[in-house]
């Protein structure tokens, strides 16, 4: 928030030491807010003060106020909400954040998730707070109203809007009358009284009318404030007042014409000419008015506009910003295209000229599209298109693209390329023929230019870098690796060695294509070029990626320590670079400095780091990131025998998609089984569940492959492994792991041939466990032999200490048989940390009745005759979470009917009856 004129938008305005109170008004606004509306509408035509009275009113409310005041640029949904949500942030510490971040970081912002966000905090406030929305006539986004919709919906006892605007806003006032949720403050309630008026002249503008005539100046202004403004600035220099109180007439456009006029005409023609040019300004600096008026006299003219009330709000209490009141700096561009109509272009050339230098890169934007010509907002989309994506920018580059003219795009190939990106970024997997055609016009235009080769291969290389991240979520459910590998070395070779941050996407992409082939030398070479590329050339997104898969790749291979290290010395250095800008991609590799301290056994550093990952992972839409952080933090709350927090994470594990949808379920039937306190219920569900996919019929597919639809599924088939051993450990007559055991050697000869050392270690114990339950006890002795001594040295812990109760009589019978002194000694300090009570496998318990809070909150909206679908949009859960939850319900009170269920809890009293 260091950026002034962020602060500007989120400040309140600063009021006169000498003002009128509109007693009408403020008593009309203090009865609504002691009523509980929800809402205050001001709304009235241009200069009836309604920014003055408003303000007037939150000073004497008494309660914290948060203010946003609208431009036209706020018209995006993603600037609307950062405005928003920075505003209301200042209320309380803490507040917003999270949804703030969701908003920031997001190629293409969802209103409902961070409509989710923010209400979960605004709930939480323990007194009332005002929120004022001034300008909101600006908005003619119908996604934004729906986001302010949604908020009053929501019936939040403790926020107060207030929207001010020139018009009605698109939002349901009918229904808020009829509920008695509105307070509406309307034109002729700001109106100025007869007795108001005279004070206005007095006290505040200091001109000495009688008693008539300021009841004539009421009259004629229908004491319209801002007529009333401009009529005593206009009567200040006159000799002969009377006579020019009498001259007043017409409607309020003529009188605003009339009064617009003999204020300019009275002012130096120097101060006119500074008007007229600083009007193309949304806000005004010294710095910034000289660069566009071409003199050097910005400062004084603003303060002395500012200290002769004509029209100028300052907007921070340094005075180094202002702004024109919105009715005046209409008027003064109207008068600006009469007088100089030639001066317009060249002003906007001068104001993006400045703000572009000076790294207002989006004003820049803006002034230029103002320019009739288009070449300049052409040559800076061209400039700043791409770094704004490394950025994350997408949607602020797809606007720009979505007002550029056809034409221009026909006459640049980069500004295709640009557009191109943008994109595909934007959705990549759903967009795909309109990237083509933005690539055949970019090649259009290329022909057209008559450009030279070296222009040629850049356009060609970058299309081909389009191409293949294009390729790469094909490619990571094992389809053309190849593909995507070739492709993207043709686009490296083709691009000039100067564009490391593309390049770097295409390291990305070839370590992709690698890792799918289970080539890791190739794959870990290409990540580490990504890496040095992303930094050399600003595009930090994939310089971390490129770590962050190397990351990957080393887990995979069992290389722990060196992982770790890497991984900490990578965070610090992203830290450096960033100085302290927060990253959402930065959380991955904090969720993998927490899985490592996991396996580690130092379960404290384990929670901070995956907490750090929890709190930026879910901003950054990357599935692979979301799922290290939710099965981490799920088996670390499984540890802490925190129930409620494991089915939490599993929870969303389970909604990243489709992808992690089997995954999660066998993640918590796993974890479940292995609790010494689960229920019936819980073993029931995992009996069925292994019933129902079929996993020890050994009909399951074949892993080739070290993509990402392949890595999870290695995890599920583990999991599933796991489950199917403790059942069968508790009746071993009713399961058979032959099928299992046969799906486990083909893994197992995969892992062996790409030498992925971290599978193997999760093979041979779950095998060892296995045999074990056979009662096969070379077998298991060989196992776990090979899954220690591939583990003593690298730091492999928790792998052993998870399964404690089926592991110990294990360990405990073959460490006598170790030859090695330094594998004997790892052994005796895996039993000394496993718990005292796992010597002895505990028979499973039974707790039916005990339901979870959201259990509990979905019983409660059961009883009150809420449909599945209604219940989800109340606790923003998918219809699939409501309905598992229902399921765990019927189970836990032994029903199978809604009826049932809600009668058994009012006995036992787990709802109110």
């Amino acid at each position: 928030m260091s950026d002034p004129l962020w602060v500007t938008k989120v400040s309140l305005p600063l009021l006169r030491q000498v003002l009128v109170p509109r007693i009408k008004a403020l008593r009309q606004l203090s009865e609504g807010l002691a009523d509980g509306h929800l809402l205050t509408l001001v709304s009235a035509p241009a200069g009836y003060g309604k920014t003055t009275t408003v303000r007037m009113w939150v000073e004497q409310a008494g309660y914290p106020v948060a203010w946003v005041t609208l431009g036209k640029s706020e018209n995006d949904l993603g600037r609307f909400l950062e405005y928003f949500l920075t505003a209301i942030g200042q209320l309380e510490d803490g507040l917003r954040h999270a949804a703030l971040e969701a908003v920031e970081n997001s190629r293409e912002v969802e209103p409902e998730r961070v409509l989710g966000l923010v209400i979960n905090d605004l709930y939480e406030l323990d007194r009332r707070v005002l929120l004022v929305i001034e300008e909101y006539q600006q908005i003619e986004n119908d996604k934004i109203d729906r986001f302010l919709e949604s908020i009053l919906n929501q019936a939040i006892k403790n926020l107060h809007l207030v929207i001010t605007t020139r018009e009605d806003p698109n939002l349901p006032l009918t229904r808020l009358r009829v509920r008695n949720q509105l307070t509406e403050i309307r034109a002729k309630d700001l109106c100025f009284s007869p007795e108001e008026t005279g004070d206005f002249f007095s006290r505040v503008m200091r001109v000495n009318l009688s008693t008539e005539e300021s009841k004539i100046l009421w009259t004629r202004t229908e004491g319209w404030a801002a007529g009333l403004q401009l009529a005593a600035l206009s009567l200040k220099e006159s000799d002969d007042r009377a006579s020019q109180v009498k001259a007043f007439r017409g409607t309020h456009r003529h009188v605003l014409d009339y009064l617009i006029q003999e204020v300019l005409a009275s002012q130096p023609e120097e101060i006119r000419e500074f008007l007229r040019r600083t009007s193309i300004l949304d806000e005004l600096s010294p710095p910034l008015c000289d660069a566009v008026t071409g003199q050097q006299a910005g400062a004084q003219y603003l303060r002395y506009l500012d200290s002769s009330n004509l029209f100028l709000a300052p907007l921070n209490q340094e005075r180094t910003w202002y702004r024109y009141h919105a009715l005046f700096a209409d008027l003064l561009r109207n008068q600006l295209a009469q007088v100089e109509p030639e001066m317009v272009d060249l002003l906007h050339e001068r104001a993006a000229d400045w703000f572009n230098k000076n790294g207002f890169v989006q004003r820049a934007v803006e002034h230029a599209f103002q320019i009739s010509s288009g070449m300049q907002v052409t040559a800076l989309i061209e400039q700043h298109a791409v770094p704004m994506l490394y950025q994350g920018e997408v949607s602020v580059v797809m606007d720009w693209f979505d007002r550029l003219p056809e034409s221009s795009m026909q006459a640049s190939p980069m500004i295709c390329i640009s557009k191109a990106w943008a994109v595909a970024l934007m959705q990549h997997e759903t967009r795909t023929q309109e990237v083509e055609r933005i690539l055949q016009t970019a090649d259009l235009a290329l022909k057209r230019s008559d450009a030279d080769k070296a222009l040629q291969d850049r356009i060609a290389g970058h299309a081909a870098s389009i191409q293949a991240y294009l390729l790469q979520s094909s490619s990571l459910v094992g389809n053309e690796p190849n593909n995507l590998i070739e492709t993207s070395k043709k686009a490296q070779q083709l691009l000039p060695v100067s564009e490391k941050g593309i390049r770097s996407v295409n390291n990305l992409n070839i370590a992709y294509g690698y890792a799918a082939l289970a080539d890791l030398p190739a794959a870990e070479q290409a990540c580490e070029q990504a890496f040095e590329d992303g930094i050399a050339g600003g595009n930090f997104y994939a310089a971390i990626y490129g770590r962050i898969d190397l990351l990957a790749l080393k887990l995979i291979k069992g290389e722990l320590k060196d992982a770790r290290r890497l991984c900490e010395t990578s965070i610090d250095r992203f830290n450096r670079i960033l100085a302290g800008q927060r990253f959402p991609p930065i959380g991955d590799l904090y969720s993998i400095k927490g899985i490592l301290f996991l396996e580690e056994n130092r379960l404290k550093e384990a929670e901070e780091a995956l907490m750090q990952g929890s709190s930026l992972v879910h901003l950054t839409g990357e599935p692979e990131a979301r799922l290290r952080c939710h099965s981490g933090l799920a088996r670390l709350h499984s540890i802490q025998g925190d129930r409620r927090a494991m089915l939490t994470s599993i929870q969303a594990l389970e909604e990243i998609g489709p992808e992690c949808a089997g995954y999660a379920e066998s993640l918590r039937h796993r974890l479940l089984v292995r609790d010494p306190t689960v229920n019936r219920a819980d073993v029931e569900q995992a009996e069925r569940w292994a019933a129902q996919t079929g996993f020890g019929s050994g009909a399951m597919p074949d892993i080739d492959r070290l993509d990402l639809a392949c890595r999870i599924l290695f995890q599920s088939y583990v999991s599933a492994a796991h489950i199917l051993t403790r059942l069968a450990t508790q009746t071993p007559d009713d399961y058979s792991l032959t099928n299992v055991h046969t799906l486990l050697d083909s893994l197992e000869r995969f892992a062996t041939a790409h030498g992925l050392l971290g599978w193997l270690v999760e093979i041979w114990v779950v095998r060892a466990l296995m045999f074990s339950a056979q009662a096969n006890v070379n077998k298991a002795h060989d196992a776990i032999r090979a899954a220690l001594s591939a583990s003593a040295q690298r730091g492999y812990i928790r792998i052993f200490l998870d399964e404690a109760d089926l592991l110990r009589p294990l360990l405990e019978s073959i460490e006598p048989r170790l030859q090695d002194s330094d594998l004997s000694a790892f052994v005796k300090r895996l039993l000394e940390a496993m718990p005292a009570d796992s010597a002895k496998h505990k028979p499973i318990t039974v707790d039916q009745e005990r339901l979870s809070d959201r259990e509990i909150q979905v019983l409660e909206l059961l009883a009150a005759g809420q449909t599945y679908k209604e219940i989800g949009q109340k606790l923003f859960l998918s219809l699939n979470t409501v309905q598992f939850h229902v399921k765990n319900i019927y189970s836990k009170l032994g029903v199978n009917k809604r009826g049932q269920a809600i009668d058994q809890a009012r006995e036992k009293g787990l709802i109110r009856a």
